[in-house]
């Protein structure tokens, strides 16, 4: 078990700013992050090839981003939210706009085996949040 926080989007442009493509500075720091993980990730996988290996946490960026690739590698690893239908992708809403922030990447063994994955939308969605983050739940047998 991996746990993660990559470094936020402030100071970022959003998404709908004025000029485009927008300016993402903070890309740079969570893809070298996304690398020293899945580096790690290889390194436990060359030693035991059927590492059950799971990576979770605030990711700051969505499943189909770069640093998502970057974490993913060559198959080492697999964003579990990609099971659910494309409307239920979301874990968090900034100004209007459901997205994916907070990921979790299972190995290949884990993910052979039955999984079952779900964003629980109990915070991004109201007003009144425990957290501006919605919760995620993995089931599965090792």
């Amino acid at each position: 078990m991996i746990a993660n926080h990559l470094i936020s989007k402030g100071g970022d442009q959003g998404l709908t700013a004025q000029y485009q493509p927008v300016t993402r500075s903070s890309e740079t720091q969570r893809h070298a992050q996304a690398t020293a993980v899945n580096a790690f990730v290889k390194q436990i996988l060359a030693a035991q090839k059927d590492a059950d290996v799971i990576t979770l946490g605030d990711m700051n960026d969505f499943e189909f981003s770069d640093t998502a690739k970057i974490l993913e590698g060559k198959g080492e690893l697999y964003s579990a939210i990609k099971s659910l239908p494309k409307n239920e992708r979301y874990t968090y809403d900034y100004q209007g706009n459901a997205q994916v922030l907070d990921q979790i990447l299972i190995s290949p063994s884990v993910r052979k085996d039955c999984f079952e994955y779900d964003s629980v939308h109990i915070n991004s969605e109201f007003n009144d949040q425990i957290s501006d983050h919605d919760p995620q739940v993995l089931r599965f047998q090792p």
